[in-house]
């Protein structure tokens, strides 16, 4: 007796709906906390570099070694961050970056300061753990990196 020989596999290229393109409102409710959550960063990313001094003076007050250069490397850090994570260029990785950054704020600023650096970069860990674990959702220009394809 032999097997009847059937279609193609259905696990052959991953499972169904793997690597479907989400759709519906998911889609556009995280298209939308990619985007708030990129403007946010953005908007704190050019107040620290607006307000440059004071933040330094902060900074050494928090511990932070080399105040002036890790703020910069923080601000730029955040600016980069935002833009790839507003527009969607691999928006995972720019999401997992920002909340490095963002726990670095909350167990710097947010532990001696308290208030907004506290609650701030606890929004900003909510964002961006969303969107890591769920995607960015709709209208992004790259989807994600694939090591497999370099």
């Amino acid at each position: 007796m032999s097997v009847p020989g059937g279609g193609p596999s259905l696990i052959a290229h991953g499972m169904p709906g793997q690597n479907a393109p989400a759709g519906g409102r998911g889609s556009v409710v995280l298209f939308f906390a990619r985007v708030l959550t990129g403007v946010a960063v953005i908007a704190v990313a050019l107040l620290n570099a607006r307000g440059h001094a004071a933040i330094v003076r902060h900074a050494a007050e928090w511990s932070l070694p080399a105040p002036g250069i890790t703020v910069w490397l923080g601000t730029v850090l955040l600016l980069l961050m935002g833009i790839g994570l507003l527009l969607g260029l691999a928006s995972r990785l720019c999401a997992l970056i920002l909340l490095l950054v963002a726990l670095a704020i909350v167990a710097t600023a947010g532990r001696v300061d308290g208030g907004v650096p506290l609650f701030g970069g606890a929004l900003f860990a909510i964002g961006c753990l969303l969107v890591i674990a769920r995607g960015g959702g709709a209208h992004q220009l790259l989807d994600r990196v694939d090591p497999r394809t370099w």
